[in-house]
């Protein structure tokens, strides 16, 4: 039997593929099938740009619009955990190494602007605040960090 996790319109199944099945009322609609290259472990959906999606495997970052892959970046690293940006901007990919990569999105191009190193473990979540000015991840540790978006820098806890 494959799982499929349900996130709005798209789905992931664990053979390289995700799924889009329209909703039309109560009624599902023909299911498409696109082949991300990996098993995939995340799916992120740009809420303000819904047409875009960017999905991440063990050794990659797909992004798709209108459920066409549009791009395929391979890393030297292992992937476990993503978010993107409300706007799909901007990523933050969480490693096994414990190292956070904050990637630009233009189109269909993915850059590197910043590695951030404070977590001690493999990254397990990642999400933006909602106005977007901070985000946080946690790992495998259970340790939680907040992140300034702006300057990269960690931010202050107070007692």
């Amino acid at each position: 039997m494959i799982r499929l996790r349900y996130y709005g319109q798209l789905t992931v199944s664990p053979r390289k593929q995700v799924f889009r099945i329209p909703l039309n009322g109560d009624q599902c609609g023909d299911t498409e099938s696109v082949d991300v290259g990996g098993q995939p472990n995340a799916l992120n959906l740009a809420i303000q740009n819904p047409e875009f999606a960017l999905i991440t495997t063990d050794s990659g970052i797909v992004l798709l619009h209108n459920s066409k892959v549009i791009s395929t970046t391979k890393v030297n690293y292992t992937i476990t955990s993503s978010s993107v940006s409300p706007d799909g901007t901007e990523a933050v990919v969480g490693a096994q190494d414990g190292k956070l990569r904050i990637y630009s999105i233009n189109g269909d191009t993915v850059t590197e602007e910043a590695v951030l190193e404070k977590h001690r473990g493999a990254i397990t979540s990642i999400h933006y605040s909602p106005d977007v000015s901070m985000f946080a991840s946690a790992d495998v540790n259970r340790e939680a960090v907040v992140w300034d978006r702006s300057s990269k820098e960690v931010m202050p806890v107070f007692d």
